[in-house]
């Protein structure tokens, strides 16, 4: 019986003097609860200078760990040249995902993702081929596909199908600019007059652009529409050009020149 108090009592002195020390690795002098001296460059006495530190590992009472320093200000702190590699780490989502960010005092932080910062993401279509008697057909408030190419689309969600010339959007906001050039050699053909019924949410909203140029083969004109709009998860538009009322130009004899009729979209936000 006296056997099993002496081993208690002992256990119980190990146990507190255990909780009240600090424990030290290749150092006689840990800096904190833990104490890692790499480079056995630790003073005995003292605290250890910032180069001392370098190859030290530290655990705090606090519970902060420090690498390359003994004196850890969050719960990890590494200290060093290039001081994180992360080695295959896997693909993110940008709409989703946030971004992290390092402040003046290196501590990483999340400032949200691109669309909540509304980081432009642009998408680049490209008319390749001239349409020749483009709008024959079709009257003041028609309109024609315009049968694009995607050149570039950096937009998370979006696609494009080339066979009808339709884009379908994820959620968001954007901004969408119409270039076109081109030309009409039908006699009195003075003033062009032409539309774009861009997606707005649901509907559609028509913005026109109007240019006068001379009569005949030289009634090279064109233009650039542009329009702000929000639109929601999967809305499909269609690329197409119309003919607008306010100009004198109809029938044949309209081309719309290839490579420099285009289509850019950004999406600005959420």
């Amino acid at each position: 019986m006296k056997r099993n108090l002496v081993y208690f009592l002992l256990l119980l002195t190990s146990n507190f003097i255990f909780l009240n020390a600090q424990v030290g690795i290749n150092t006689t002098n840990p800096q904190g609860v833990f104490n890692i001296d790499g480079a056995k460059d630790n003073p005995a006495t003292g605290v250890p200078s910032v180069a001392q530190q370098a190859n030290d590992v530290a655990v705090t009472v606090g519970g902060n760990m420090g690498i390359g320093t003994t004196v850890p200000t969050n719960k990890l702190h590494v200290n060093g040249s290039d001081p994180l590699r992360l080695q295959g780490v896997g693909a993110g989502n940008s709409s989703t995902d946030p971004l992290l960010v390092i402040d003046a005092n290196g501590v990483v932080k999340n400032i949200g993702t691109l669309g909540a910062l509304s980081i432009p993401s642009p998408a680049v279509f490209r008319l390749e081929t001239s349409q020749n008697n483009f709008l024959q057909t079709q009257g003041a408030g028609g309109s024609q596909v315009v049968p694009m190419s995607i050149i570039k689309n950096s937009i998370p969600g979006m696609t494009y199908n080339a066979g009808t010339s339709t884009i379908t959007f994820p959620a968001g906001t954007y901004q969408m600019t119409f270039v076109y050039e081109a030309g009409h050699n039908a006699t009195g053909c003075t003033i062009s007059s032409y539309f774009v019924d861009f997606p707005l949410n649901a509907t559609t909203s028509r913005i026109h652009s109007t240019a006068s140029h001379v009569e005949g083969g030289i009634s090279s004109h064109g233009g650039t529409i542009t329009y702000a709009t929000t639109l929601p998860a999967n809305r499909n538009w269609t690329i197409a050009l119309g003919r607008g009322q306010s100009g004198n130009c109809s029938g044949a004899g309209m081309s719309l020149a290839g490579t420099s009729t285009q289509l850019l979209v950004f999406r600005i936000g959420d």
